[in-house]
Order: structure tokens, then C-alpha cells, then sequence
């Protein structure tokens, strides 16, 4: 008999590597014989995704297989396994930087954990265009994108629904606000839900913006 830890993450990984405690409980059922579930079993899952998670207090220092996605008590997890770091490309280095030189950062690329099992959940296709990077080792490439910024004036917060998945080019124009984002256009999951909020932010405050210094210089 399988174990449940192996059962939780075989659905996991059915359901793209993120998924809600509803979600969860329906594929387990999938995969999981009826004669194995007792009638306690939805909170055997939830305690053993707990167990095995460094992000919650019940923790038991077993394998860290698990992640909060929206926060402890969202209901929302993901697997650590699929929320792979985002490769770095071969020229990124530190310079060697002389000590009276300028030194200017233009953009910042956070891969943060909830972006990287975003872009699992997506398969790294760009919720606006669809297009992916595959590197040559096989691996798919995308950046998470943060709708309303972290930091800074913006103080966005950390959060799936303020993060689009994106391929480079469209990363770097909602950066600078060059389009506008409508839900209508984007490639949505029913797994990861896009606050109307932060997209009204960017097309109100980033994208907005950016056509009214445009217009001041004609």
C-alpha cells in the first residue's frame, strides 16, 4: 500500500505542482484505492502535508516536501521538487567593478518561490503570448512577473494572484508599462487565480503612466 506522503505528491505532480486542498482531496480520490480511505482521510492529508513542510509549526523534520503558496491557512500548497529555481544565463557574473566606477541596476528579476511553482503550474508559456524558452538541456525558461512591484512606492505584496508568468519580451513591457493588461487576454488556470486589483494597478498606475509622459513630450 502506498504510503500517503507518495500518494499527496503523486497528485501534486497530476496537478501541475500547485494546488488547493479541494483540488487535492479530488485527485487523491483519483489515485488512492476507495477501500484506503477512511473517514478521517482528508485530514491525514492535511497533517502530512504539514509534517512535511518547514513553513508550518507541526513540522516533524522529515523530507521538506511541501510549500505554503498563498500563506499558512490559504489552503494552497505547492511541491518544492517542481518550484525549480530559474536557471541563470552563462554571461550573468558579478563584475569585477573598479572601486569609483557607477554601477546602475535597470531591472530585477525576483524568482521567488511562489513565481517558480507558478511557472511549473503554466509549464513556462507566457500567460500573454503562450511562448516558452526551451534551454538546451531540455528545461523550459519564463520570469515570474509581479502586476503591482514589491517595494518601493508600489508595495506590492508576494503573492500568486500579483504574479504573471512570462516570456522575457512581455516581462519587460509590463515592466515599463508599454501595454495594458485585460483578463479577457490572458492564458489563465483554474489553479491560479489573477487579482482584477493588481491588474487594474498596472494599467492605472505603471501603463497610465507611462502614456502620460509620452504625451508630455509631444
Amino acid at each position: 500500500m502506498a504510503s500517503w506522503v507518495s500518494d499527496i505528491v503523486t497528485a501534486m505532480r497530476n496537478l501541475g505542482g500547485v494546488a488547493e486542498y479541494y483540488d487535492l482531496y479530488r485527485e487523491i480520490e483519483r489515485v488512492r484505492p476507495p477501500e484506503q480511505l477512511t473517514p478521517t482521510w482528508e485530514a491525514t492529508v492535511r497533517r502530512t502535508v504539514e509534517q512535511n513542510s518547514s513553513d508550518t509549526k507541526s513540522y516533524q523534520h522529515r523530507a521538506d516536501l511541501f510549500y505554503s503558496v498563498d500563506g499558512l491557512g490559504a489552503g494552497k500548497w505547492g511541491l518544492r521538487e517542481l518550484a525549480t529555481p530559474t536557471p541563470a544565463a552563462p554571461d550573468i557574473v558579478e563584475p569585477e567593478v573598479p572601486s569609483r566606477a557607477e554601477v546602475k541596476t535597470y531591472r530585477i528579476l525576483r524568482d521567488t518561490e511562489l513565481s517558480r511553482g507558478l511557472k511549473a503550474l503554466h509549464e513556462h508559456q507566457c500567460q500573454i503570448c503562450g511562448a516558452t524558452i526551451e534551454l538546451p538541456d531540455g528545461k523550459r525558461y519564463a520570469e515570474g512577473h509581479h502586476i503591482q512591484p514589491l517595494g518601493g512606492t508600489h508595495g506590492g505584496p508576494d503573492i500568486t494572484s500579483n504574479i504573471l508568468v512570462l516570456c522575457p519580451n512581455h516581462h519587460v513591457m509590463c515592466d515599463y508599462g508599454t501595454i495594458e493588461l485585460e483578463r479577457a487576454s490572458l492564458r489563465l488556470h483554474p489553479s491560479h487565480a489573477v487579482g482584477q486589483r493588481y491588474l487594474d494597478y498596472h494599467n492605472n498606475r505603471i501603463h497610465a503612466r507611462k502614456e502620460a509622459t509620452a504625451a508630455r513630450k509631444q
